[in-house]
């Protein structure tokens, strides 16, 4: 009897890959909530936020990129807890826009993190990089 015979198979979870989704990005989901929410609520919000992705882990791993599909939900999550004034200062620009100028300029975070945490392309990242800088230019 060979090994693979006598040994039980492991049937794979699917919902590991959106636990495993959610590990790896915790601590940067946990810095951009630290940027809208008051430090005692964050790590709170983070967790229910992450629970709110692991409640439909079918459609996110269903979703064309995983990571993207996760952060809507993540992001979507945070800025509801923090309220409107929380982006006050950014509102004028878009999503993508927001996330750049707070990703970028506040946390410091390279184009490569901002892309593994968003799931952004490397082109809709300089996109909304290029109107971030049109619209600063225009402003000033």
């Amino acid at each position: 009897m060979s090994p693979s015979s006598t040994t039980p198979r492991r049937r794979h979870d699917p919902a590991l890959g959106v636990t495993t989704l959610l590990e790896s990005h915790f601590h940067h989901y946990l810095d951009y909530a630290g940027l809208l929410l008051p430090p005692e609520d964050v790590p709170s919000a983070v967790r229910t936020a992450a629970a709110e992705v692991a409640a439909c882990w079918q459609s996110v791993l269903a979703a064309p990129d995983a990571a993207a599909a996760a952060w809507r939900l993540v992001r979507a999550a945070l800025v509801g807890r923090a309220g409107p004034r929380a982006l006050a200062p950014v509102a004028h620009l878009t999503t993508d826009q927001q996330d750049v100028v707070l990703m970028r300029h506040a946390l410091g975070w390279s184009d490569a993190t901002i892309i593994t945490v968003t799931g952004a392309g490397r082109c809709a990242l300089a996109a909304a990089a290029r109107s971030v800088a049109r619209i600063a230019a225009e402003r000033s």
